[in-house]
């Protein structure tokens, strides 16, 4: 339950990230913005791939119809996010466009191989 918890509190933020970059992608704070914006997709990221090691172990918290070879594909999907979420946060650092940029490729990413594995 503290995982749960953890992961919601961390994803009520993403309103409020999302708002500061999208005032201020255009402006001299752009990477200002960008930085906590894919910071906190960062923590996010995290949040969510702690928790999915937890209920995967031994299957713990799996259904039995979830195989070994979907639940470590799975595993391998959730490290793209921190990976690339903590490029984006790089990348912010230099241009705050170019870290959306990024943010939106994670997105495309989880969009396509999601539709791919049903």
């Amino acid at each position: 339950m503290f995982l749960n918890g953890l992961l919601l509190l961390l994803v009520i933020l993403t309103p409020f990230t999302t708002s500061l970059v999208a005032d201020h992608i255009l402006s001299n704070d752009a990477r200002t913005a960008a930085a906590v914006y894919s910071g906190a997709l960062l923590l996010v990221a995290l949040a969510w791939h702690v928790l999915w090691r937890h209920a995967s172990t031994n299957h713990r918290l799996l259904g039995k119809h979830v195989t070994d070879a979907q639940a470590r594909g799975i595993t391998r999907q959730y490290y793209v996010g921190p990976l690339f979420y903590a490029l984006a946060f790089l990348v912010a650092l230099f241009s705050g466009l170019a870290s959306v940029v990024v943010i939106l490729l994670i997105a495309a990413y989880y969009a396509v191989t999601t539709t791919t594995s049903r």
